[in-house]
């Protein structure tokens, strides 16, 4: 239970710690606002959290219950922790101990050794403990390493070109964070049944064998001409209706695997895709090519927009901004004269005012939102740690300690007919697990069944020397996105949603949402402007 504040009158209280939100927190303090930043959970990140081993165990052992009776709903109650929850479904939490050594042991024995925490976590986890397995030495033997796991549960890269990139430079935000370059990229080959190497730089181009010599210099041109070109160009000329596929096929001659690899890889659209779209995203994509290294994205280390999203809570908290988590909210108030919402009750009773309230989609009234059954949308995710780093066989350039992405273009083995499978590759160089072990993340809005355990197992199927690549723990997962468009809102006035995090590889739609939002409240002030001195000396 927090202490009572002294203050409880605010410019702006801002519920949740994602990303958006923490923007917003960050921006307006540093516009000068007085800001309350409260969160229900005990760490930050929302729905954009990153786990700890420890921390994913609990968090799957949450949403496997059966949730407890609601709260008896009121005009203005919040029920928090079953929004929260009802956000994923068919979650999965499976070890693998195949290089565990299977010495007897007692359940009594490994539980001796861990805190009662921890026992109650094995317990929830094991529900049959009464016979000791080596999933469950493996699983006390994770909980020693738990802070060296970093798993993000919404993962993505930073393009080197995106706004939030501009934004963390000129506001010195970035100086919170730690990136490294994403220098490489993979797309599924359905011939080889593996993993291919996609040119990502002009470097790649020149020394990628995948490719023949005639497919180098159709990718050349049309990389230079993708890196600034204009709309009145001959080559567009009445291309205002034609999709992208159309445009590389008939002004450039790329087909096939090439075609494919600039599409979903490079522009990252569909096959449906307006020329314009695609051409804009591939300028972006070039444009960034070696502004920081090799290729055109970052990786934020030690997870992705939960770190970030901590940076900027960090600036609102330099800048005069409260902090209060694990805080549960009961209700709103209304105030009596004009019956507008103009605060927020606790569940310990604390009561603060503010004229606006900038909030997660979990923290609103159930009424407020679209009642549509299907509100939303859902995304299918997973996690993949291994012994091994996932890659092909014949990616002669692949290093071991590498990051990078892949895509599974619509079609492929995994049955992923209705939209590409995109991955994110991992290691100890971003913090994201133990020395020795990798990280693969996969997701796909895809509505085909069990496209991720496919795909996971076609990754799984091939190395370097064509023996089963062994996983260490896995996790699957569906995850509900809801987002601020649409229709079937009935929002008071003072309530300002923030949406959920989308199946975008990068940050961009979020980026672009929270300075819309700060310019809605704060129209004569200027977003995030370059930091009068250096907040570490206050902070």
């Amino acid at each position: 239970m927090s202490e009572n504040l002294e203050e409880t009158n605010f410019d702006y209280i801002v519920l949740g710690t994602g990303l958006i939100e923490s923007i917003l927190a960050g921006s307006l303090a540093r516009a000068g606002k007085k800001i309350l930043h409260l969160d229900s959970q005990q760490s930050y990140g929302g729905n954009w959290r990153v786990f700890g081993f420890r921390e994913l165990v609990q968090w799957f052992v949450d949403m496997k219950k059966v949730m407890g009776e609601s709260l008896i709903e009121g005009d203005l109650s919040v029920d928090y922790e079953r929004n929260y929850a009802s956000n994923f479904r068919n979650v999965e939490l499976n070890l693998f101990a195949k290089n565990v050594s299977e010495e007897d042991t007692t359940t009594e024995d490994l539980c001796a050794k861990i805190s009662d925490t921890d026992k109650d976590l094995f317990k929830s986890f094991f529900k049959d403990s009464s016979k000791a397995t080596v999933e469950m030495k493996l699983f006390t033997e994770l909980l020693k390493t738990s802070r060296s796991y970093n798993l993000d549960s919404t993962p993505k890269l930073l393009g080197s070109r995106d706004s939030m990139v501009e934004t963390l430079i000129t506001s010195g935000v970035g100086r919170y964070l730690e990136f490294k370059s994403v220098d490489d990229i993979y797309i599924y080959e359905q011939a080889s049944n593996t993993l291919e190497k996609v040119p990502s730089s002009k470097e790649d181009v020149f020394t990628n064998k995948s490719i023949s010599l005639v497919e180098k210099r159709k990718l050349m041109k049309f990389f230079t001409f993708a890196m600034d070109y204009d709309e009145t160009d001959a080559l567009l000329e009445g291309t205002e209706n034609m999709t992208f596929v159309d445009l590389l096929q008939e002004r450039f001659k790329i087909t096939g695997k090439l075609g494919e690899a600039i599409i979903y890889a490079i522009a990252m659209v569909d096959d449906k895709a307006l020329a314009k779209n695609g051409l804009q995203n591939t300028q972006k994509f070039v444009q960034s090519m070696g502004r920081f290294g090799k290729g055109a994205y970052l990786c934020p280390l030690y997870g992705g927009g939960s770190e970030i999203a901590q940076a900027f809570c960090r600036v609102c908290a330099v800048y005069g901004g409260i902090y209060i988590l694990d805080q549960s909210l009961m209700k709103y108030t209304v105030d009596n004269e004009t019956k507008e919402i103009n605060g927020i009750v606790t569940k310990d009773g604390q009561e603060y005012k503010s004229g606006k309230i900038i909030s997660g989609i979990d923290y609103l009234n159930s009424s407020w939102t679209p009642q549509d059954k299907d509100f939303g949308t859902w995304i299918s995710r997973a996690m993949l740690v291994t012994y091994s780093p996932l890659a092909s066989a014949n990616i002669e350039a692949f290093t071991a300690d590498g990051l990078s992405y892949s895509v599974f273009p619509p079609g492929s083995e995994a049955g992923n007919s209705d939209g590409p499978i995109y991955g994110i590759h991992q290691s100890q160089e971003s913090m994201a697990c133990p020395k020795g072990q990798y990280v693969t993340y996969l997701w796909s809005t895809s509505q085909k069944s069990d496209v991720l355990k496919k795909a996971a197992k076609l990754l799984l199927s091939k190395t370097t020397d064509e023996t089963q690549i062994e996983c260490v723990f896995n996790c699957f997962y569906e995850q509900r996105v809801h987002s601020t468009k649409g229709e079937g809102w009935a929002l008071p006035k003072t309530i300002i949603p923030c949406s959920d995090p989308d199946a975008s590889l990068n940050f961009q739609s979020a980026s672009e949402e929270a300075e819309k939002i700060f310019r809605q409240c704060e129209p004569e002030a200027e977003f995030m402007p370059a930091g009068e001195q250096d907040p570490e000396e206050d902070y």
